[in-house]
């Protein structure tokens, strides 16, 4: 891998690993591009390394004030991520990595993101037990590349009656453990533990454009108009069929 292919990777996921178009399936496509069959197990950690550190950065003051009920939510969402992420890790020869199996998902992540436009929301209520699980069963899905993780957790909380800047919040809260969860099983798999100089690269892209996504992201759900994204996603989704 070149410095020129980490760097473009980094960027690639950065952006979508937050913006809710799936970083999965814009890496499947771009590791296409760049002919590669696979990136290394090690750039891939590099790469959760760094947006996991953007999320820290941007939510730091959020993560300063996290009491015991919030811990509790916490746990709540990721029990069924780790259930739904162990499942489809069996699975990841077969879809993980292909195209076609990334273009339906994508359209049907543009349909996921249309939801909040046509479903009455219900009114406005605090994150409890109930929603916090439905969230973490729409993070442990967004496992398939296709789906975003951003755009099914924010969605999921919208519709379950969160406030947008509670649904936002709460979706990249509950995003570390799984990040942390994602390179530990991801360890797994290295032998030994080599760094190419040129993931730097990757690893610097994937931070400034992370942190750069979430701020464009909070803006666009303050709106609550996920719709952009939806059409992105349709159409990318049915450029890949």
């Amino acid at each position: 891998m070149t410095g020129f292919q980490a760097l473009i990777l980094g960027l690639v996921q950065g952006l979508t690993e937050f913006l809710p178009v799936s970083s999965t399936a814009h890496l499947v496509v771009a590791q296409n591009f760049f002919n590669l069959t696979e990136a290394p197990v090690e750039f891939d950690i590099i790469l959760h390394l760094a947006t996991a550190l953007a999320t820290v950065i941007v939510f730091w003051s959020t993560i300063k004030q996290i009491n015991l009920q919030l811990i509790k939510f916490i746990v709540l969402a990721t029990i069924p991520t780790g259930i739904l992420g162990l499942f489809f890790r069996h699975w990841d020869k077969l879809i993980f990595g292909s195209l076609l199996f990334s273009a339906i998902t994508l359209i049907i992540n543009g349909l996921i993101l249309l939801l909040p436009r046509f479903l009455t929301p219900k009114p406005k209520i605090n994150l409890n037990q109930k929603n916090s699980i439905l969230i973490g069963i729409a993070q442990g899905l967004a496992v398939l590349p296709g789906i975003s993780r951003s755009g099914s957790t924010i969605v999921a909380g919208l519709l379950s009656g969160l406030k947008p800047a509670e649904a936002y919040n709460f979706s990249f809260i509950i995003s570390l453990p799984a990040i942390v969860a994602a390179v530990l099983l991801s360890l797994k798999d290295v032998n030994n533990f080599l760094i190419d100089p040129s993931f730097i690269f990757g690893f610097i892209a994937a931070f400034f454009s992370g942190i750069l996504a979430l701020k464009i992201l909070k803006r666009i759900v303050s709106r609550g108009n996920l719709t952009p994204f939806a059409v992105y996603c349709l159409i990318l989704g049915m450029l890949l069929l």
